[in-house]
């Protein structure tokens, strides 16, 4: 198999192994879960518990023992907190083996599924993945050093683990990443859903709705031709939805025009630009965030936390600020509409406060809220940046957030902004969310019931989708773009698609066969987008590709000169984000991840050495063409040539320059 070929396999293995030991252990020691689910529940608690220790030490310890020490470190902690019974351990039975296996077929398709492709943010994904699995934890703005890079960054991290101790590279390593967290994800979905209704077809079809569930944009090809048309001119296309075609009713039967998806076309009527499915996370997060929010869940369901396990529930929250701080922040918004409808119910502010479950989750809230504060990311940069004097000539981090107030609407990131109030959105509306919002009366009912069994999770959970839901008067005003308020938005869909099967399967088992039948039928339009490209997608497994920026030369020399060269140095690449991720090092090239600076545009028109090294620049990896384009600047005698593939053995050519000694 071509993937095994491009890692360390055994490896990689040995580190899942110990990852899920020291997680198995420490379950076993202070959780109550059960015998079939804890062993499929210790890989994502190790995985998390690693990962974040590998972002709190990596700023002191170099990453080629950071992991391995990590992941032994945690061992021996585990096996500690047993030391007095270790005869009370507890092995797995034959239904987490089950469980285990599945997750490993999973894992692995969708995987090789992540390897057909190449699209969704690679080129801003890729280069702060290979600087970090080099040592710059928490990581600076690959692209200007000088700068933070303030981003949910928890999966890039998990990539950059599987780059430095199994040798893979960094595409194929955030592809198993990918893989690993939404297989996880989607097992974990399944349990919960068993745990609320004791029913195997129950979990098998939640699994379906989680994975599957999104936009539902095919509905507008039911609606008349007139009102298709009235509705196509009231729509103005953005981003890769303008580039499918000129308008909407065009645009629906074309192919969704992005950018390495290989030989099989999408189809721009199954997508969505709010609401994609979880299959389709080919992004910088992927299900990270939502496979943390199910461990919590998890974790809490069976059995109240003690006060010893409440570090270990403060580590999972900590990290979702890290994973996705949009659902962080709405969590902890949840969190404290829970606290305050517990007290309007129980009718004293004491009694709420003083009870001990409470005063566990508000203390796990508190402790992870701190570590947000300062672990890095975006959250650490905004705290920062109050204490920073508003300067943008200054900026010490790559992203700044503002928002504005609008009327009420939902940004699309294909359809541009959808209004509320213009009757002609409502449909493309429900097409860009989805049929899953039918399920929304059901979750807001669980509120009440959630909250008098003291299950905080969840309840905070489901009071999340209230904060998201309030975006909709919102603009974003940062420097991430305006599509960044469509994440907020979409994120009440999310909660909405963990609890909607068993929710409505417990209300619909008692109705009669026709409401049956038609429930059943709902939920299978609802995924049929998500399926529906879901089937295109196989068909990307037998042709792995690295990026839209990359060749099959570029992985040579990966594999000859990454983390080789000076971590304390800069590589000048006229494709930027190539000579990092190759590397893994930084360059100076960009304001933001579209936006290049006038002196870096500067030099890549007259690359003269002397002028690059005086910019920091002490390496310079590029393509054959450029090179012989601009060969009479790097004919230099002071440039070096360090290796080179010429284009007799290679489709391309590739070069790699020193310019050490182009001093002045």
């Amino acid at each position: 198999m071509y993937l095994l070929n491009e890692l360390n396999f055994l490896s990689l293995f040995i580190l899942l192994v110990l990852w899920w030991l020291s997680g198995e252990l420490i379950l076993q020691k202070f959780f109550s879960t059960n015998s079939s689910e804890r062993a499929v529940l210790a890989i994502g608690f190790g995985l998390v518990l690693n990962i974040f220790s590998a972002n709190l030490l990596g700023r002191f310890i170099s990453t080629d023992v950071l992991f391995w020490g990590i992941a032994l470190g945690w061992v021996i902690i585990a096996f500690l907190f047993h030391r007095k019974n270790f005869k009370n351990l507890k092995y797995p039975d034959r239904s987490s083996v089950v469980a285990i296996i599945l997750f490993g077929i999973l894992a692995i398709l969708f995987t090789l599924i992540g390897r057909g492709f190449g699209f969704f943010d690679d080129h801003q994904n890729l280069p702060p993945l290979s600087v970090m699995a080099a040592g710059d934890i928490p990581p600076h703005f690959a692209f200007d050093p000088t700068l933070m890079f303030g981003y949910h960054y928890f999966l890039l991290l998990f990539g950059a683990a599987i780059t430095k101790t199994a040798g893979a590279t960094p595409w194929t390593a955030l592809d198993l990443a990918r893989g690993i967290t939404l297989s996880l994800t989607l097992i974990y979905g399944g349990i919960l859903a068993y745990r609320l209704t004791h029913s195997r077809i129950a979990q098998f079809f939640s699994t379906l709705v989680i994975a599957f569930a999104g936009g539902a944009r095919w509905i507008l090809l039911f609606l008349p031709a007139s009102w298709l048309n009235h509705i196509s001119s009231s729509v103005i296309l953005i981003g890769s939805g303008a580039d499918s075609g000129p308008n909407l009713k065009t645009a629906l039967f074309k192919a969704w025009k992005i950018e390495g998806t290989g030989e099989i076309d999408l189809p721009f009527v199954y997508g969505s630009g709010l609401d994609p499915s979880f299959s389709m996370f080919h992004n910088g997060w992927g299900t990270s965030a939502i496979l943390l929010v199910l461990l919590l869940l998890l974790l809490t369901g069976n059995k109240k936390p003690t006060w010893r396990a409440m570090p270990f529930l403060a580590i999972p929250l900590a990290s979702l600020a890290l994973a996705n701080e949009v659902t962080y922040v709405f969590l902890y918004l949840g969190f404290i509409g829970a606290l305050l409808l517990k007290m309007i119910r129980a009718k004293s502010i004491r009694k709420t406060l003083l009870d001990q479950e409470t005063m566990v989750y508000f203390t796990a809230f508190f402790i992870a809220g701190l570590f947000a504060l300062f672990q890095g990311g975006m959250l650490t940069e905004i705290f920062l940046g109050l204490f920073t004097p508003p300067d943008p000539a200054n900026k010490e981090t790559y992203f700044r957030v503002g928002f504005s107030l609008v009327p009420p609407a939902f940004l699309s990131a294909h359809l541009g902004s959808l209004s509320l109030l213009n009757p002609k959105h409502w449909f493309p509306i429900l097409g860009e969310v989805g049929l899953i919002i039918l399920a929304l009366p059901f979750v807001v009912k669980h509120i009440f019931s959630s909250l008098d069994s003291d299950d905080w999770f969840t309840s905070a959970w489901i009071i999340s989708l209230f904060a998201s839901l309030a975006m909709i008067f919102f603009e974003y005003t940062g420097n991430a773009g305006p599509t960044a308020i469509s994440r907020m938005q979409a994120h009440f869909l999310s909660v909405i698609k963990l609890l909607a099967v068993p929710l409505v399967w417990n209300w619909a088992k008692s109705k009669s066969e026709n409401l049956k039948s038609t429930v059943l039928g709902l939920g299978l339009a609802a995924i049929f987008s998500g399926v529906a490209i879901f089937g295109a997608q196989v068909t990307a497994m037998p042709r792995p590709v690295s990026a839209i920026f990359l060749e099959d030369v570029d992985t040579t020399m990966f594999y000859r000169h990454w983390n080789t060269l000076d971590q304390n140095s800069l590589v000048f690449d006229p494709v930027y984000p190539r000579g990092v991720t190759i590397l893994g090092i930084p360059t100076r090239s960009s304001i933001t991840m579209g936006e290049n600076l006038p002196e870096w545009r500067a030099l890549k028109a007259s690359p003269d050495p002397y002028d690059l090294f005086n910019a920091g620049f002490k390496y310079v990896y590029t393509d054959l063409d450029y090179y012989q384009d601009k060969t009479t600047f790097f004919n230099s005698e002071c440039v070096l040539i360090l290796d080179k593939i010429s284009k007799e053995d290679s489709t391309v050519g590739r070069i790699l320059l020193s310019l050490e000694n182009c001093t002045k």
